[in-house]
């Protein structure tokens, strides 16, 4: 954990603290993150296999750690049986997030995957008091908090998915949305717990060593693996691939370092706040995207997040983290 969560103290907003170390973890973790979304549409727009592709991309992970690890540059710990019945929790909401992520990116837009991501703080928010010992927010917090919501409401008024199928448009957020609120949370609690002498590259490890088998067994209960010897995969196709698989490990080490400096709220709000830079890309590589009006209420939502200001640790109280 960080020198604030170790010193009780509050700092002061999600990105006002200028440690080196936080101020690097900020940065590339908003590369990642920014890049990653927009980098998964644009291949399951080519591939419409997405459980296949983060097979690649979790395969792509295991294989960097090994080698970093026969050449020296990469350091973990051996795989333990106790770390992995601790891990177990996490991999199943893992996995779960990310083939419901880029099933909600087959059949939805960037901005509405976006929109349901803006929403998990408020969420996170209420499960960082219960479980991580948390104050609750402040009210230039709760505001902010409360600015994410209605602009998370007014998306969906302006939203033709919405209108023309109802809630049904949304089954594949939802279930994104309730599975990245499990998993930002207990990944907090998880890298707390859990001993490593290298806690980013031995949680790296532990999640996509874990998640590999699963994801191969949802490719191949959903019908991918067959329906791939029907693919034709062209050069743009592979190049797009590799990309993937260089940015699934990018920013699975930036989300575990970026998460072990921050609280799970600030560290869910910076996910959302990254996504400035998807909408952006989003906008000039193609005409896929949400219409004015809803892009307005992204923006409602994405500014109000990032007002959100770190609710302190509680003193003399115990709390179920404990």
């Amino acid at each position: 954990s960080s020198v604030w969560a170790r010193s009780g103290e509050t700092r002061p907003s999600m990105l006002k603290s200028f440690e080196p170390g936080v101020v690097i973890a900020v940065l590339s973790y908003t590369l990642c993150s920014g890049l990653a979304i927009i980098v998964n549409k644009v291949v399951i727009s080519l591939l419409p296999l997405p459980a296949f592709i983060f097979v690649l991309q979790i395969a792509a992970t295991v294989l960097f750690i090994a080698m970093g690890r026969v050449f020296g540059s990469i350091q973990h710990e051996a795989l333990t049986l106790s770390n992995f019945r601790t891990f177990v929790p996490y991999i199943v909401a893992f996995v779960t997030a990310l083939y419901s992520n880029g099933r909600a990116l087959r059949a939805s837009n960037v901005e509405t995957v976006i929109i349901f991501r803006a929403c998990s703080p408020l969420c996170v928010c209420g499960l960082d008091w219960l479980f991580l010992g948390r104050e609750l927010p402040s009210r230039r917090s709760l505001a902010a908090l409360l600015g994410v919501m209605l602009g998370a409401i007014g998306y969906v008024g302006c939203d033709g998915d919405f209108a023309l199928h109802g809630v049904s448009a949304y089954g594949w957020v939802s279930l994104n949305l309730v599975c990245i609120v499990f998993e930002m949370t207990y990944g907090k609690q998880l890298i707390s717990q859990v001993t490593f002498t290298e806690p980013v590259w031995g949680s790296v490890l532990y999640t996509n060593t874990m998640a590999l088998l699963p994801m191969l067994l949802v490719s191949l209960e959903s019908g991918e693996l067959q329906q791939l010897g029907g693919s034709k995969i062209g050069v743009d196709t592979a190049v797009l691939l590799l990309v993937s698989c260089a940015v699934g490990t990018g920013i699975s080490w930036t989300g575990w370092n970026c998460r072990s400096k921050i609280t799970a709220t600030a560290y869910t709000l910076l996910g959302v706040t990254c996504k400035f830079l998807s909408i952006a890309l989003n906008l000039l590589i193609w005409d896929k995207h949400a219409t004015l009006p809803a892009l307005f209420w992204l923006g409602v939502c994405l500014i109000s997040s990032t007002l959100y200001q770190q609710a302190p640790l509680r003193t003399n109280q115990t709390y179920l983290a404990a």
